[in-house]
C-alpha cells in the first residue's frame, strides 16, 4: 500500500486560503442584491487568485443571457471555462467572453454546439 507524505497530507488537509475581491460599480448598482460567488481552485500563488478573480469581475457585472452557438472542432473540454467565441452574427465578431454551460459534439459535421452564458 502507498502512504502519502504527511507533509503534503496535511496541506491537503488545512483550510483554504481565500480572498476577496470586490468591484465598487457593481456594488453601487446593485447593492444587498449583488450576487455573491465563492470558487475553489487549485491556484498556488495569490498573484494568480488576484489576477482570475480579476477576470471574474469584468464577466459577472449585468445581466446574463444563454445563448446557444455552434464552433468548428470538438469542444467538450471547455465546459465550465471562461473562453472568447467569434462568430460573424449575434454581435460575437469582435469576440464575446462566455461561461460555457454545456457542449454537444456533432460528429457528422465535426463542430460542437455549445451552450453558454453571456453578458447582455
Amino acid at each position: 500500500m502507498t502512504t502519502v507524505d504527511t507533509e503534503f497530507a496535511a496541506w491537503l488537509a488545512s483550510d483554504e486560503l481565500t480572498a476577496i475581491a470586490k468591484d465598487a460599480v457593481s456594488d453601487a448598482r446593485w447593492g444587498t442584491l449583488a450576487i455573491d460567488t465563492e470558487i475553489s481552485s487549485p491556484l498556488a500563488f495569490a498573484g494568480d487568485a488576484a489576477a482570475e478573480a480579476a477576470r471574474q469581475l469584468l464577466f459577472r457585472p449585468g445581466p446574463l443571457v444563454i445563448d446557444t452557438l455552434r464552433v468548428p472542432g470538438f469542444q467538450v473540454g471547455v465546459i465550465g471555462e471562461v473562453i472568447t467565441l467569434r462568430a460573424d452574427k449575434g454581435g460575437y465578431a469582435a469576440g464575446v467572453n462566455v461561461f460555457v454551460l454545456g457542449a454537444d459534439e456533432r460528429e457528422g459535421d465535426g463542430g460542437t454546439k455549445v451552450t453558454v452564458l453571456r453578458r447582455l
